[in-house]
């Protein structure tokens, strides 16, 4: 489940990157803290919900 969704949030990581031409090392860096954080996020979430804890 991790692994997808990592994927996912760097997918659109890299997409805004390429977007906004965000290319900097502080905004590269701020960036991939905050898509492992959502990609642990989603997985403690949606992992919990296919175990039935709601």
């Amino acid at each position: 489940i991790w692994a997808y969704l990592h994927h996912l949030c760097a997918g659109v990581r890299h997409l805004y990157m390429d977007a906004a031409h965000a290319v900097s090392k502080e905004f590269g860096k701020s960036s991939a803290i905050a898509t492992l954080a959502v990609s642990l996020l989603l997985t403690v979430v949606f992992g919990a919900k296919l175990f039935g804890a709601w």
